[in-house]
């Protein structure tokens, strides 16, 4: 059997000087405060994935301002996604609404983040980290 992981990108948003999430309505980590992305489709770029994803899933327009990195940790993902993430701008209109897969979407001070998912907290502080 071969051992295929899926790309997905994240999206790090700061927003008043606060990150952006979403509580996940669906496993793995239902629940869990997370950053906007997803899956990167076989016709696009991760930067697309990321721009895409964050629309879908908190309705926000946002221009990518820098690759932050790519999370690969065996297991920070349940399904072995590994994660290209950006660090981010929104544009536009500035009000983010929950969608499909978020219960609901916040802000946080990135110094109190809530218990995340993922490995989420580390790709916030790696994003922020000047």
């Amino acid at each position: 059997m071969v051992d295929v992981r899926a790309l997905t990108a994240d999206a790090v948003i700061v927003l008043d000087r606060e990150v952006v999430l979403l509580e996940r309505n669906h496993p793995p980590f239902e629940g869990s405060w997370v950053l906007p992305g997803g899956l990167v489709e076989p016709d696009e770029t991760a930067r697309e994935a990321c721009i895409r994803e964050t629309k879908e899933e908190v309705g926000l327009n946002i221009t990518i301002d820098e690759f932050v990195g790519l999370y690969d940790e065996p297991d920070r993902d349940e399904r072995g996604n590994v994660s290209a993430a950006y660090r981010c701008t929104p544009r536009g209109d500035q009000t983010s609404t929950p969608r499909e897969e978020a219960a609901q979407v916040e802000t946080f001070d990135p110094k109190q983040l809530s218990e995340m998912g993922f490995d989420h907290e580390q790709i916030v502080t790696d994003a922020l980290r000047e």
